[in-house]
């Protein structure tokens, strides 16, 4: 049975039939996605890895194509690896940002601990375990009625 071709085989000039690979994963209102796709890989190569990789597996394995194909058409000599690179990049400095974050933090924590001690107002631990259990109430209260503030 024939239908409207998909963007594939518009591309090719051929009639689209309900068994056609290309189909489901390159529809006819975007065509820009199969030209660049058939660019890198050719519409053989396409085909043939498609049909490679078991049917539930397809619509990913499109998606793989379609993504690699685009990375190629911005980055011709280094493709996906330049946006890997660039990512581990910016992992690596926001693991760097929190590394000096909990430094921050535990200098900030000595400190609070230095001035409770030199103010003489209460234990090392006081600001960790508050001794104030009419304050946590009234937190606690507003947290499970959060518009009685409001009037509502």
């Amino acid at each position: 049975m024939e239908s409207t071709p998909c963007a594939a085989c518009k591309w090719q000039r051929k009639k689209c039939f309900e068994n056609c690979v290309l189909a489901p994963h390159f529809p006819k209102d975007d065509p820009e996605k199969f030209a660049i796709v058939h660019s890198v890989y050719g519409t053989n190569n396409i085909i043939k890895m498609l049909q490679g990789v078991e049917d539930y597996q397809r619509e990913k394995a499109a998606e793989s194509i379609v993504y690699e194909a685009r990375a190629r058409a911005n980055h011709p000599i280094h493709g996906t690896t330049s946006a890997i690179g660039s990512l581990k990049k910016r992992i690596m400095e926001l693991e760097n940002q929190l590394r000096a974050a909990q430094e921050d933090l535990v200098n900030m924590r000595s400190e609070c601990d230095n001035l409770e001690m030199l103010m003489g107002t209460g234990s090392e631990d006081a600001y960790r375990n508050p001794t104030y259990p009419e304050q946590i109430e009234d937190m606690m209260y507003e947290v499970e009625h959060p518009f009685v503030l409001w009037g509502s």
